[in-house]
């Protein structure tokens, strides 16, 4: 994702954040039959928000521009936190996952 900010490519975003749907659509089908949204979800949510926001925020000009990247940024952070938690749930060694976060701030 964050090549595809850099290269601002709105449409790569805009895909990754529809191949993100199907995990996000298949957490909500877990949760709606009782079952739990891991934080893994969640993180795959906030990566697609921030993908569909910044890819918006990228072909939109002015204010609306400004306010869609606050909002990317917004979403990135709330990846990174999730990611985390993610990674603590699989066990696994915390991460860096602020790419996202560098590659919007830098637009």
């Amino acid at each position: 994702m964050a090549k595809a900010i850099s290269a601002k490519d709105s449409n790569s975003l805009s895909r990754l954040g529809n191949e993100l749907g199907k995990i996000i659509e298949t957490a909500l089908q877990r949760r709606e039959n009782g079952g739990e949204v891991s934080s893994c979800d969640m993180a795959a949510h906030s990566l697609a928000f921030a993908a569909v926001t910044s890819a918006d925020g990228l072909i939109s000009r002015g204010e609306a521009r400004k306010l869609l990247m606050q909002d990317a940024i917004s979403a990135a952070s709330d990846f990174q936190k999730d990611m985390q938690a993610c990674d603590r749930q699989a066990s696994k060694a915390a991460g860096s996952h602020t790419s996202v976060v560098k590659a919007l701030r830098a637009l």
